[in-house]
Formats: structure tokens, sequence, C-alpha cells
């Protein structure tokens, strides 16, 4: 609001200079050196207080757009963070990051268009007003172009929505591939791709660049088109005015008055052409707000239900009662999973890929909503717990180590933030992890690179560990957490994973049998539903999948 009365300052200014551009004319005329010195004064004096208002609706406006972009960012972030795993399955995301860059440039970009739409409609209805003061007859011959301006300003403006989600759409491909080239740099550095992906990229821009041309050829066509109809309304003023003023036809109406009217056109016509931008802009705008608005309108099919209430401290009793699961409208992925686990208890998770076993994992934290079935932890529908308090109870050390690219210290600290430095170090060394840190050139303050690029797999997995035990979990998680380690690092990451799993209900999906022979139950788990289920010597008895299982993996079928 303090912008745009700043602008409307600066519009008055600009209307009042027209009269005073008129009486310097006059005076020169006259031969009035008194008036002149005083117009001059008073021309100085104005663009003083414009100059303020200038200032002021430069600094207001663009405070307040920055403010807007911060602010439209900050929700579109908070929001990503709140939708379901199977929305990122779904989406690219290089065409995430598109909205959250782009697409609010483009709102933003379009706010700073509001001291052109507040100042020229002011400045065309002031000097509007000064023309037909002037000469009422001349003003409404003048003013007939202004219809053909206004349809000029729609036809071309029109489509430019479409062609700007087109641009937006294709740089986000362009940012994809990036992304994916970026975090896959490994991959096309050992096939020899670089220069398939640089044509790839290449390509891909230059589709953005088509279409960012069919928006600049759109565009382009506006303002020259505003300025050839409005020096055809001046060419005419000059020469219909300009015989008015000869033939003495209009008494008051002299050359002063005459150019001041010519000024106050151009001022109009000028005017018009600042609201043919705006109306460019506003249709990018639309593009830009239409692609943040069809994110933001995403519903997180996973939240907190009504009169949900954060779960109480847990002992860690888990019961599945006759689960299912779907991927959309396929086929279940899980049918009537139904087992149950004590506190304390190793529950291993078994089977061939695609079976299910990872499925099973993500729902008991909520990563994924079951169709239909419960889960309790202690008795508790896990789908009556506050999503914050259920997580708060869970841990997990997945099979592929994620780490930010921030410091050790911070990401063992990931799920716990105010924790201390000796608790980190303690973490740290019950997951055989603080001799290595040691040995790093800033210790625990050392940047692991993006993803953790700077550690080896068995020194991120202890990480991840040193992590999960620094939460303190009842529950644990473990997806196949040493499946793809060296014997060397696989033997101090299962002492660190022993450590971390005394004392826990813990879930562990298995690659390799004889790391699970030991546990409390087996699920062996075959096309989304329990083949067989028992401990380990049970299930060898029953010579069924689990049996033959094991024989493959020990060839001789021997312990």
């Amino acid at each position: 609001m303090l912008g745009m009365l700043c602008t409307a300052g600066v519009s008055s200014i600009e209307v009042l200079f027209v009269w005073l551009i008129s009486d310097v004319v006059s005076a020169t005329v006259e031969k009035n050196p008194l008036m002149l010195n005083r117009i001059a004064l008073i021309i100085v004096g104005i663009h003083l207080v414009k100059w303020v208002f200038s200032y002021g609706q430069t600094y207001f406006i663009s405070s307040a757009t920055e403010r807007i972009a911060v602010h439209l960012r900050n929700h579109l972030y908070a929001h990503l963070q709140r939708l379901p795993i199977g929305f990122f399955e779904k989406n690219r995301v290089g065409q995430l990051m598109s909205r959250i860059t782009n697409d609010v440039n483009l709102v933003q970009n379009s706010s700073v268009k509001i001291m052109s739409a507040v100042s020229a409609p002011l400045v065309i209805l002031g000097c509007l007003y000064t023309i037909f003061r002037w000469n009422p007859r001349l003003a409404t011959v003048s003013v007939i172009l202004l219809p053909l301006m206004s349809y000029t300003v729609t036809r071309i403006g029109r489509g430019m929505r479409g062609m700007t989600e087109t641009l937006q759409t294709r740089l986000g491909d362009a940012l994809s591939s990036v992304q994916e080239t970026l975090c896959g740099v490994s991959v096309v550095k050992s096939f020899g791709m670089e220069d398939y992906e640089s044509k790839r990229f290449a390509q891909k821009m230059h589709h953005a660049y088509n279409a960012a041309m069919r928006t600049v050829r759109r565009s382009a066509a506006m303002s020259p088109t505003i300025e050839i109809i409005g020096i055809l309304g001046i060419a005419f003023v000059l020469w219909y005015g300009g015989n008015m003023v000869a033939g003495g036809k209009v008494p008051g109406f002299g050359t002063g008055a005459l150019v001041g009217f010519l000024f106050a056109l151009e001022r109009i016509a000028n005017s018009v052409r600042q609201l043919a931008g705006v109306n460019i802009v506003c249709h990018q705008a639309s593009a830009g707000a239409g692609r943040i608005f069809e994110l933001m309108d995403q519903e997180p099919e996973i939240k907190d239900a009504p009169g949900a209430s954060p779960m109480p401290p847990i002992r860690g009793k888990i019961e599945f009662r006759n689960v299912y699961f779907s991927y959309g409208q396929k086929e279940p992925a899980l049918s009537g999973i139904s087992f149950a686990g004590e506190p304390g208890e190793r529950i291993a998770i078994l089977g061939p890929s695609g079976a299910g076993k990872s499925t099973i994992a993500g729902l008991i934290p909520r990563l994924r909503e079951i169709s239909d079935g419960e889960i309790l932890i202690d008795g508790i529908d896990i789908r009556q717990a506050t999503l914050a308090s259920l997580r708060s109870h869970i841990a997990t050390v997945p099979q592929e180590t994620v780490l930010f690219s921030t410091s050790i210290k911070e990401n063992i600290a990931y799920g716990k933030p105010d924790a201390t430095a000796p608790e980190i170090i303690e973490a740290a060394k019950a997951a055989n992890a603080d001799t290595f840190i040691r040995k790093l050139p800033q210790e625990y303050d050392t940047l692991v690179g993006e993803r953790g690029s700077k550690l080896s797999g068995g020194e991120r997995q202890r990480i991840a560990i040193a992590r999960a035990l620094l939460k303190d979990p009842r529950l644990l998680i473990l997806d196949e957490a040493t499946s793809s380690l060296d014997v060397a690092s696989e033997a101090l990451v299962q002492e660190a994973l022993e450590r971390l799993m005394k004392g826990r209900t813990t879930l562990v999906i298995a690659h390799r049998l004889s790391t699970v022979k030991d546990a409390d139950l087996i699920l062996v788990i075959n096309q989304g539903r329990i083949a067989e289920s028992g401990k380990h010597q049970e299930l060898i008895d029953k010579n069924g999948l689990y049996a033959r299982l094991w024989k493959i993996e020990h060839k001789d079928g021997a312990e």
C-alpha cells in the first residue's frame, strides 16, 4: 500500500508536468522571463519530490514482492515435505524444483508490475482530464484510437498463458535432466556418456528456446504496434490542432496548449504500452501461479486423522492384522499380512525381490498407507496417533544410506538436533564410527560431501547406525542394511547393529538368510503373502520355500 501511494504521487507529478510544459511554451511565446523562472523552480521542486516518491515505490513494492517470493517458496517446500513417498515416485524432482524457482520467479516479476498497473491508469485519467479541459473537440477525436489500442493489447496477449506453461514445462524437463545426470555422474563417466548427455541437454534447451521465442515474438509485437497507433493520433493532432492554432479558431487554445496536448497524448500512449506489458506479464504469471497452485492443491494422502492424539511412550509390541496394500489401482502388493512381535523381539522378513518386504517396512512409520486391516503398536492403531509422535518412536537404517552434505556431527544428530557433543560421540563409538571419524581432517566437523560422497559405503552405514542410536527408538527397521558391503565393512557394521538392536523391537529385511537365522520370528514373503513363518529350525523342518532358499545359499544344505 505504501508503494502504491508513492506510485500515485509519481503519476500525479507526471500529469502536473504536462501542465508545466504548456506554461513553459506559453511563457516563451509571450516572452515572460519571470514566469519562466518561476516554472523552472517549480519543475526542479516537484522532481525532488518525485525522487522521494520514485524511491519509495521501488523500495516498498520490491520489498513486498521479495517477501511474496520467500513466502511462496517456504510454503511450497513445507507442502512438499508433507506429501507422501508415492507422490515423489510419480513426479520428477527437476519439475518440482522448477515450480519452486522458475514459476515463483514469474509470480514475483509480475508483482513488480504493480507500479505500472497503478501508475498507468492514473496517468491516462489525468491526461484525459487535461486534454478535455483544453480542447474537448480535439480530445474527443484523439481518444477514438484508445479502443483500437485496447483491442490490440487483448488480441496480442491472448495465448500467452499457454505458451508460458509450455516454456515452464520444458525448462522443468531440462532441470530434471541436470538433476539426474549430476546425481548419477559416476555412471555417466564410467560409460563414457558425457557427449551424449551434453547433446541430450542441448536438445532439451533448444526445445525450451523455441518455446521462449514464441512468447518473445508475441510480446515483441506489442510495443511497436501500440506506438504506431499512438503516432497516428499524434500526427492527426499536429495537423488538425495546428490548423486550429494557426486560424485562432478556439479561444484560449494556443501554441502552449497544443504542445501540452501533444505531450499528454504521448503520455497516454506510453501508459497504454505499460498496461500492455502488464497484460503480458499477468498472463505469464497466471501460468506460473497455475503450476504453483496445482502443486499446492495436492492433498497429503497420509496425514493426522481427526482427533489423532500423540502416541505415549511405548514398549514396542507390534502387530499386523490382515493388512492389505495396493499401489494405486493395481493388484494388491500385500494381501492379508498378519503377524505379531513382542517388545525386544527380532522379526526377520525374507523373500524374493518384489515380494513386498520393503513395503511392509514402509507401512509401520506410515510412509505408505494401508488399504485395509490394522497395524497396532502396543495395542494402538497407528492411524489414531499423530504422525510426528509415531515416527519419533521409529528409526530406519536403509540399504542405501542417505547423508546430507553437511558435517558428520550434523548427520548423526539429524534425528535429534538438540543432541550434545558427548551424546554424538557416544553414539558414534557404539556404531564403530568414532575411530575413522577421528582420522578425518576436521573430525566430527568434516563435511561428508553430496550424499556422503567423501565416505565409503561402510562408513556411511555406520553414520546411519549412529544416527539411529542417538535417536534411541523403541522400534527399529533394518532394510538390508549390510547387503552391499564387503566382508570387512560388514563385520564392523554387523557388530554395531547388534548393539543397536539390543532391547529394541527390530524388523530386519534381509538378503542373506544366515544373518537372521537367530531371529525370534522369520516371515517368508512371496507374491505379497506370508508363505511361511516361524523360527529357523521350524522352517527348515517344514522343507518349504525357506528351506529351499537356505539350501541355495549354502549349496550343501548344512548350517
